[in-house]
């Protein structure tokens, strides 16, 4: 019997149990609402600073509030009631001036939300930024690492630098409209009016996107080496780091002649504030698509078995990390001077270099800026190029300016001007003194930005990659090109649709069967431990000009370890085109600087790229409401109440135990 009434009361007590958990759950889910929290701010650090945004180890709390002009962020600060405060921002609003007043009182504002309410271009439109620019970047991007001196007139004059400034709380950035309503909606019917807040509950938002580094990257490193030592070590951030691509015309030769090789480079990265979201339609994609319609083109009119028999060869080269110090770059140069580029067979020098072009920033204007260091660089290559190139595209409509700046903007070929200042080198801009680009580095460097749907800009960018490759081949040829081929606007359009639109495109689907996210690229660099997808799918791409199935081999294992010739890699395509391994002169050659491979390298030192990535492990976003000050207090009394009730009994059937459960005994013996 007394077993029967214990078996009794366990499957009671387990049954309340299980359903005040599930009643927990219900109740939590009502409590909260939580807010998708893909693009946060993170933390990224240099050998003397950290940059980006981080918030408290358990989350920032505020009360929301939505700013649209400085007055309202001015009359929160002085009047504010309900601190602290998560702040709602549109662009126009998401300035330097703003953000420092917040840094200056984090009491009272703990977080902000930029707030995305509509497509770029709406945005632009209604904020006006088309006149005042968005670019969170410096007016001189890589003003450390360059080897000229900022000009006087910057070349980014919009630059707020918030990207390269650490903020003490967190940011993320919002784009779902619904999201954006509901959270309008929450802060209207329980924050307004502003006054008395305190004495009713409040629409309140958690931001949580706690980062592990601090201070900069020599401390965040030595505190993850030291933390080796323990059982369960912890890592604390990463260095940035990628690949560079490349791609040649003929294969490089271990004894290649100086001289003989022109390097078209472009860099292959962007950058923002936020994760996941670097688009550098400007910024960088409209240079990869005249980089890669170049090469296409030089391939069909130069074949292999024509630009074989040529001692000159040409060099596609797609630079990671520039926007953080030229990372991919600086590696080259480092490598070339270790016999070490592109690998230990060629050993390229900056010797055997005769020519270096590099595209930055190619507007959809019909404008080209030649930008060069005149005091030295006048050599006949050099020379010849910018003959060639400017006669070709003036036939076309186009000005062709060269700038009287002593200043070069910022490009790759500062690496190599640093190790050589008669570089035989010249950049190919959009620009003259100034970008063109309002929203350089941005969340608003997106197709929007490029025109995309204009044929103006798939139209210019064949031209110039016509151009281009006709200057190439007279490098290679000593000869001029005399065909009728041209770069086709269409397949400039295929191309900008996958490096501005979706990586989920034509192009890329005839490459590879793997599947691919239905979005724009994102340009941004990451750690050294993960390759870019736009990355991999470029080199895909790029190993599909002028190369050889290899028809002995039928699967892509084999093809993984099958032996070319030097110079030759063998390449597994399988797409709705390509099936099969061919052999490429593409490859990927190291972009993590040489800080991180060099013992002992000083990580203070300014010679070498020294940036790091915070690790983090959870970014989220909540919107609840917060009980009253008066409500918290009267919860807490009843608490405290509660609790002291419950001690009071406990304590008092504890001292009566033995009437209680001797009673039970003795009747259950004599039953």
């Amino acid at each position: 019997m007394v077993q029967i009434n214990v078996y009794f009361v366990l499957f009671v007590c387990l049954y309340h149990v299980s359903f005040s958990h599930a009643d927990f759950l219900s109740i939590k889910d009502k409590m909260y609402m939580n807010i998708k929290a893909d693009y946060p701010c993170f933390l990224r650090l240099n050998g003397t600073n950290k940059v980006g945004c981080t918030s408290s180890r358990f989350g920032n709390v505020g009360t929301l509030h939505f700013v649209s002009n400085i007055t309202d962020l001015k009359g929160l600060l002085n009047f504010g009631t309900a601190v602290p405060y998560i702040v709602a921002l549109t662009p126009k609003m998401f300035t330097d001036q703003v953000l420092q007043s917040i840094e200056l009182n984090t009491t009272k504002i703990n977080g902000v939300v930029l707030l995305m309410n509509g497509t770029n271009r709406e945005i632009i439109d209604a904020d006006n930024l088309q006149t005042m620019g968005f670019t969170p970047e410096d007016t001189c991007p890589n003003r450390y690492s360059s080897s000229t001196s900022c000009p006087m007139s910057p070349w980014n004059p919009h630059g707020s630098s918030i990207l390269l400034k650490g903020w003490s709380f967190p940011i993320f950035i919002i784009y779902d409209k619904e999201t954006i309503k509901e959270m309008f909606n929450c802060f209207k019917k329980y924050n307004l009016p502003t006054n008395n807040q305190n004495d009713r509950s409040l629409c309140t938002v958690e931001l949580k996107s706690h980062m592990y580094a601090a201070v900069d990257s020599k401390t965040c490193i030595r505190r993850t080496v030291m933390s080796y030592e323990n059982i369960r070590p912890i890592k604390f951030c990463d260095p940035l780091g990628d690949k560079n691509v490349y791609w040649s015309l003929k294969e490089l030769a271990a004894s290649t002649p100086n001289k003989s090789v022109a390097i078209v480079a472009a860099r292959l990265d962007a950058t923002s504030m936020f994760q996941d979201l670097a688009p550098g339609a400007l910024s960088t994609a409209t240079s990869i698509v005249t980089l890669l319609a170049t090469a296409k083109f030089i391939s069909e009119i130069l074949p292999y078995d024509e630009a074989k028999n040529y001692s000159n060869n040409i060099m596609f080269m797609l630079f990671n990390g520039e926007a953080y110090d030229y990372i991919g770059s600086s590696r080259v140069v480092y490598d070339m001077a270790k016999l070490n580029f592109p690998n230990d067979n060629v050993k390229l020098q900056l010797d055997n270099i005769g020519l270096f072009v590099e595209l930055s920033q190619i507007h959809y204007d019909k404008e080209i800026v030649f930008h060069r260091p005149k005091k030295y660089n006048a050599s006949e290559n050099i020379q010849n190029f910018i003959s060639i190139f400017q006669n070709n595209l003036a036939k076309d409509g186009f000005n062709i300016i060269e700038s009287a700046s002593s200043s070069i903007p910022p490009a790759s070929i500062h690496s190599f001007l640093k190790a050589d200042a008669q570089f035989p080198g010249l950049v190919l801009a959009g620009f003259e003194e100034q970008f063109k680009n309002l929203f350089y580095h941005s969340v608003m460097d997106d197709a929007n930005s490029i025109e995309f749907t204009s044929a103006d800009i798939s139209n210019t960018l064949a031209k110039i990659s016509t151009s281009l490759g006709s200057s190439l081949y007279s490098f290679v040829t000593n000869s001029t090109y005399n065909g009728n081929n041209n770069v086709d606007p269409e397949y400039i359009k295929k191309l900008l649709d996958c490096y501005v639109k979706s990586t989920n495109c034509t192009l890329f689907q005839s490459l590879t069967s793997l599947p691919l996210p239905d979005r724009p690229p994102n340009y941004y660099i990451s750690i050294d431990l993960i390759t870019n997808t736009i990355t991999t799918l470029t080199r895909l791409l790029l190993s599909s000009f002028g190369s050889s199935k290899i028809e002995s081999v039928l699967n892509e294992e084999d093809c993984n370890t099958y032996e070319t010739k030097p110079g030759f890699s063998a390449l597994w395509l399988k797409g709705n085109f390509y099936n099969g391994c061919y052999s490429t002169t593409s490859n990927y050659t190291d972009a993590i600087s040489p800080a991180f491979i060099i013992p002992g390298y000083d990580l203070s030192s300014p010679r070498f790229s020294t940036w790091t990535e915070s690790v983090w492990q959870e970014v989220q976003i909540r919107m609840f409401l917060r009980q009253s000050f008066q409500m918290q207090i009267i919860i807490f009394i009843l608490g405290n109440f509660l609790f002291l009730l419950s001690f009071i009994i406990t304590r008092k059937i504890y001292a009566q135990s033995d009437i209680y459960f001797t009673n039970q005994e003795v009747n259950s013996v004599t039953s």
